[in-house]
């Protein structure tokens, strides 16, 4: 089997190399691509060593599975060419997500959507996808009909670049104040949460908000969702954590909430602890805690979950769908 891994030096490529290694045969043949500047970078993979090729029209042969996790826009220029040679292509940006034709797929939920047709799939949005692997088993009981999430999104959701940034700001210490501006965000993050996650729409919500409002809608099959987001950027590497009110059509009980996460592959509920950013990182599962009947309302669930956004978030479900085309 060939796969190529696009965007094989970036935070995300280098967790689907290593997650790659533990999933698929030795056997298989890796083609990695990069920008030019990776160009001719060894990487190692199962003891072989591979090269990075510049990802450019030329240099594309045909693969098996392509995992693309290069930015919106080397998606939407190389995407459709790997399928055109003969690819199934995983796609990590959000640029074919609300497509009609194409699944969006959160393995544990919705993989039987994909069949031998769906040459492009696209990942979710990693804050998107930690919760409704939450939402889902309620759902299935309760019918989900609105919710409130407040999400607080980790450095490493912004790249190497930033988690540098955050770095170079912790070292600065004491001196470090709001008028600091060597920084990728506008204002510095080290010891700071800063109100905005994304960029800001015509509507004044951020993009990121939005995804949480489309992406949960067609991943869970609700189009009508009422769906109320608000995102903000912490000072945090990796997970991303989200307080979720969510409202029901019936009647919940708590007890029996959490043995339905308990129960859910991929969910764990952690009912003698709190689950933080550095609980989830390098963990396959999302983690889930204080689960409260609603104050105002019996059909009312508010709960807290944190995954980490470089793996259930990004590499470990395109992994795990790739796992899935392959058995197809």
């Amino acid at each position: 089997m060939k796969i190529a891994i696009v965007g094989a030096t970036g935070l995300v490529g280098r967790n689907i190399i290593k997650l790659c290694e533990k999933n698929f045969n030795e056997e298989v043949e890796y083609n990695l691509f990069a920008s030019k500047s990776s160009e001719g970078k060894k990487i190692t993979i199962n003891n072989r060593e591979f090269f990075v090729k510049e990802l450019k029209k030329e240099n594309i042969e045909e693969y098996d599975i392509s995992l693309f996790s290069a930015g919106g826009e080397r998606s939407k220029e190389h995407a459709k060419d790997f399928v055109k040679n003969g690819s199934f292509v995983i796609d990590n940006s959000s640029v074919f997500r609300m497509n009609e034709d194409v699944p969006l797929v959160v393995y544990g939920i919705n993989e039987n959507e994909i069949s031998s047709d769906s040459k492009l799939i696209s990942n979710p949005n990693c804050t998107t996808m930690g919760l409704v692997m939450a939402l889902k088993p309620l759902h299935d009981q309760y019918t989900l009909m609105s919710m409130t999430p407040v999400a607080y999104q980790a450095v490493s959701g912004s790249g190497s670049e930033a988690l540098q940034s955050l770095n170079n700001e912790t070292l600065i210490s004491d001196e470090l104040d709001s008028d600091y501006e060597d920084t990728y965000y506008p204002k510095p993050i080290a010891r700071n949460v800063i109100p905005l996650a994304g960029s800001l729409t015509d509507n004044g919500y951020s993009d990121e908000e939005m995804k949480f409002v489309h992406e949960s809608r067609k991943i869970l099959a609700i189009p009508n969702l009422i769906v109320e987001p608000s995102n903000a950027r912490v000072g945090v590497r990796t997970g991303h954590g989200t307080f979720c009110s969510a409202v029901f059509e019936n009647e919940i009980d708590v007890e029996e909430c959490s043995k339905l996460l308990s129960d859910f592959e991929g969910v764990e509920v952690w009912n003698d602890s709190l689950p933080t950013p550095l609980d989830v990182e390098g963990k396959n599962e999302v983690l889930v805690s204080r689960l409260r009947q609603g104050l105002s309302s019996k059909n009312i669930l508010n709960f807290w979950v944190v995954s980490d956004n470089l793996l259930k978030g990004a590499a470990l479900n395109a992994v795990q769908i790739a796992k899935f085309l392959e058995k197809l």
